[in-house]
This record gives C-alpha cells, sequence and structure tokens, in this order.
C-alpha cells in the first residue's frame, strides 16, 4: 500500500509541475519582444541605422547660396564730356550675388551686381554692372561614384544582417533556456521518484526489521535517502534560477510550453554563399575600385583625390551709368578651364559692346605646371591599395570556405537530429503502448495501480524529451536561416 501511495504522489508531483500554467511558445517570443530590453535595443540600433541609410539615401538637391557687400563712401562722378568735369558725391554701394548650385554638383548659375552705386545728395547719379554667369565642370573618368555606391551598398547590407543575427540570437537564447528549464523540470520529476523510492525501501526494511538501527545496512539506507534529498532540493534550486534567468531575459515569468511550432529543417547549401561571404566579395569589389580609381588618377597625371577635369563657363553683363549723361555698354565671356594632373591651362574670350555697337575683343591665356612631388607617395599607396586587393580576395576565399564549412556542419546536424527524433518516435510510441497495455491489464485486475502509475510517469518524461527534440530543432532552423541570408 504503501509503495502505491508513493507512487501516486510522485504522478501527482508530475501532474503539478505540467500544469503551473501553460503557454504558446510563438506567444512567448512575441511578448518576450515586446517586453525584453535587449530587444528594445536591437531595435533602437536598426533604428539608428536607417536613419544612417537614409542620410546617404537623400537625393540632392538645388542649392541656393546668397552673398555681397554693402558700403557708405565718396565716390567721384563725370558731370561733363571735359576729364576734368568730375564732382564728388556720398554714395552707397552694393554688390549682391546669388549662386544657384543645380542637383548634379557640376553646375552653377551666378546672378549678381558686380557693383550698384547711388549718390545720396543729389538726383540721379548711379551706375550699376549686374552679370549673369554660367558654368559646368566635365570630369573624365569615374570620380569615386562607383565606390560611393559600392559602400552604401555594403552597409545596407552589414545593417539588415546585424539585425537579423540579433533577432535569431534573441530567439536562440529563449530556446537554450526553455530547453535548460525543461531539462530540470524532468530531473526533478526523476529525482523525486528516486527519493520516493529510496524512501520506502528505508521504510519497508525498518518496518520488516530487515535492519537494524546502527548497522551498516541501516546506514546505508540512510546515506542513500539523505543523498537523494540533497540531489532533489539541488535540482530546484537550480530550475528557480533557470526560471529566474528566463524572466530577466524576456521581461516575461516562466510557463510550461503547451505548443511549440513545427520547424523547416529543408536547407541546401547556396553558391554564393551567405550574408558573411557578400559582406566578403563586397570589400574585394571595393578594394579592387579603389585600386582601378588610383589607377586611373594615376594614368591621368591627376593628383590623387581627383581626375581630370574641364570647366567651361561663360558670362553677360550690362554697365550703366547716370551722370551728366546715360550711357549702357555690354560685356560677353566665354572661356573653359582644364584640370589634369600636376598642371591646368585655361583660356577665356572677352567682347565689350559699346552703346553705339563698337565691339573691343580680347583674349587671355594662361596657364600653370609643377613637378609632382608625391611621386614616391603615390608609388607606395598604390602598392599598399594592391596589397589590400589580394587580402580581400583571401578574405573572401576563407569566407566562402567557413561558409561551406557551416552548411556541411549543419547538414550533419540535421541528420544527427532527424535520426535522433527517428528513434525516440519509436520509443515514445512504445511507452504510450504500454501504457495503453498496462491500463487495460490493470481493468482486469492483472497489474497493481503502482504499475499504472509508472507507466504515466514513463509517457510524461517523454513528452518533455518532445518538447527539447521541438526546440533543437527550432534552433536549427535559425542556423539555416543564418547560412541562406
Amino acid at each position: 500500500m504503501k509503495r502505491r501511495r508513493l507512487t501516486v504522489l510522485v504522478l501527482v508531483c508530475a501532474l503539478i509541475v505540467s500544469s503551473l500554467g501553460a503557454a504558446d511558445l510563438s506567444s512567448v517570443l512575441e511578448q518576450a519582444k515586446e517586453n525584453s530590453s535587449r530587444m528594445q535595443l536591437i531595435e533602437l540600433q536598426k533604428a539608428e541605422n536607417d536613419i544612417t541609410i537614409r542620410l546617404q539615401d537623400v537625393p540632392s538637391k538645388v542649392g541656393v547660396g546668397v552673398s555681397g557687400t554693402a558700403g557708405y563712401q565718396e565716390t567721384t562722378f563725370k558731370t561733363g564730356p571735359n576729364p576734368l568735369d568730375t564732382a564728388d558725391y556720398w554714395t552707397l554701394s552694393a554688390s549682391p550675388s546669388i549662386t544657384i548650385a543645380l542637383p548634379n554638383e557640376d553646375t552653377e548659375i551666378t546672378v549678381g551686381v558686380s557693383q550698384i552705386t547711388k549718390a545720396l545728395n543729389v538726383a540721379g547719379y548711379w551706375q550699376a554692372s549686374p552679370t549673369v554667369g554660367f558654368s559646368h565642370t566635365f570630369s573624365f573618368g569615374d570620380d569615386g561614384d562607383n565606390l560611393s555606391d559600392l559602400s552604401y551598398a555594403r552597409k545596407q547590407l552589414e545593417f539588415d544582417y546585424a539585425y537579423r543575427t540579433g533577432i535569431a540570437d534573441f530567439e536562440n537564447q529563449i530556446y537554450t533556456k526553455s530547453m535548460e528549464i525543461i531539462g530540470y523540470e524532468q530531473d526533478l520529476l526523476e529525482q523525486q521518484k528516486a527519493l520516493l523510492v529510496a524512501q520506502t525501501q528505508f521504510d519497508q526494511a525498518v518496518k520488516l526489521r530487515t535492519v537494524t538501527e546502527g548497522s551498516a545496512a541501516y546506514r546505508s539506507l540512510q546515506v542513500a535517502v539523505a543523498s537523494q534529498e540533497r540531489a532533489t532540493v539541488a535540482t530546484e534550486k537550480q530550475l528557480a534560477l533557470a526560471k529566474l534567468q528566463f524572466e530577466q531575459y524576456t521581461g516575461i515569468p516562466w510557463e510550461q510550453l503547451d505548443s511549440i511550432p513545427t520547424a523547416d529543417l529543408n536547407f541546401s547549401v547556396l553558391s554564393t554563399g551567405d550574408a558573411t561571404v557578400l559582406l566578403a566579395a563586397m570589400d574585394l569589389e571595393i578594394a579592387r575600385e579603389e585600386l582601378a580609381l588610383a589607377q586611373r588618377r594615376s594614368v591621368a597625371g591627376a593628383v590623387r583625390d581627383t581626375v581630370p577635369s574641364l570647366k567651361v563657363l561663360t558670362n553677360a553683363g550690362l554697365n550703366y551709368m547716370d551722370t551728366y549723361q546715360k550711357t549702357v555698354g555690354y560685356e560677353l565671356s566665354a572661356g573653359a578651364q582644364y584640370t589634369g594632373g600636376n598642371f591646368s591651362t585655361s583660356a577665356q574670350v572677352d567682347m565689350d559692346i559699346s552703346q553705339t555697337g563698337n565691339i573691343t575683343p580680347s583674349v587671355t591665356i594662361s596657364g600653370s605646371w609643377q613637378n609632382k612631388r608625391t611621386a614616391e607617395v603615390d608609388q607606395l599607396e598604390m602598392q599598399s591599395l594592391k596589397y589590400d586587393v589580394t587580402l580581400a580576395e583571401m578574405d573572401y576565399q576563407m569566407a566562402m570556405q567557413d561558409y561551406q564549412l557551416k552548411g556541411d556542419t549543419l547538414q550533419s546536424d540535421i541528420l544527427n537530429h532527424q535520426l535522433a527524433v527517428s528513434a525516440f518516435s519509436q520509443h515514445l510510441d512504445y511507452v504510450q503502448e504500454e501504457l495503453r497495455q498496462t491500463e487495460a491489464a490493470f481493468a482486469r485486475g492483472l497489474v497493481t495501480e503502482t504499475e499504472v502509475h509508472d507507466a504515466e510517469l514513463a509517457v510524461a518524461l517523454a513528452e518533455y524529451d518532445q518538447k527539447i527534440f521541438a526546440l533543437q530543432a527550432l534552433l536549427l532552423e535559425n542556423r539555416i536561416e543564418a547560412l541562406q541570408w
């Protein structure tokens, strides 16, 4: 009778443990992501990274710049046709200017007045010289746009990979901690059963007087009970600590999992590799582009941070003067400036058109040259860039090899898991069938109630194993996703 009572207590303990609240794992993950401080940090980092990407993706807009000067001074005006016909007046002068930069960043339009002067102490007597200018710069060769695009794409991929990895790590921690808790719960059931068995053996030995108090056999049974009690208490403490850590990590209290999603374990190695391989490939392309850019500049003879360029410009101006008579003059100019390497040259044609239509042309040609003082430095930097390309190629090959190794390891782990699940399924079918047969035999009075409860306990323990296998599959699923980003 006492044996049966103790076995009933074991099953009661099992029922208590398994009924302490139940939750769906998907809901647990959702609540944990809402309440966990770590998940909030991951989301904040993602938001910051999104802002960084958006800042680099903001399109260029029309830029407008305003500048100018103003002054109060004494100015000499002509008052007649003779050279000596002049007078001094106090004047207010200004030279406002507006520069419009188009979104392509290579075109500018300038509207301004080089000088506007108005006499303050006499009517009339003012002069102005408004101008309109246009300029555009043509760059011969890529000046880093491709490199900028590559760097932008790499940063975007890196941020996305970091966010996905952060979420997967968070989920994996929950799966791992859940497996730990379930394992402790399973151990606790076994420890409690072992304790009750040891206590039963001791009580029966004393009752049947098969041992005498103080004998070696008596002390051995006593030590076995005490040892099992310590093991049970230790497992209870480990379980309590694991539940506390789960709550600290997720922000929600632990509840027994009654529903765990089925993992998808279909996996094949990608020929292109995962995100780490793509990042290494992009690093290689960036290194190659940096080298190619430096070589293009070197061949063109350009300084290290530019490529050869041609700037064309035109200006149109008006000179208006109202003193003793009104006069109007016109100015037109066009020019170009070529800059490449250690030299530059420019040419400009100006035409002054008087009020009567007389044209006075002029041509200005200028240039400059200096020896390239950084030739040795440029050569060393070029060699360094070539080394960078070689190292990036090696890093890419290593990344691909690491991916292949991870893929092979994952495939082996998936197969081993599936084999273990298959063997466990047979065990589960066995203990469930054993329970059905034991219950049927008990109904016919062929077995004791204790044997029924032992069979029920075997099924309960197997159900804990079933949950652990399901969580292990979810860990494998996250590894699969990580190798397919």
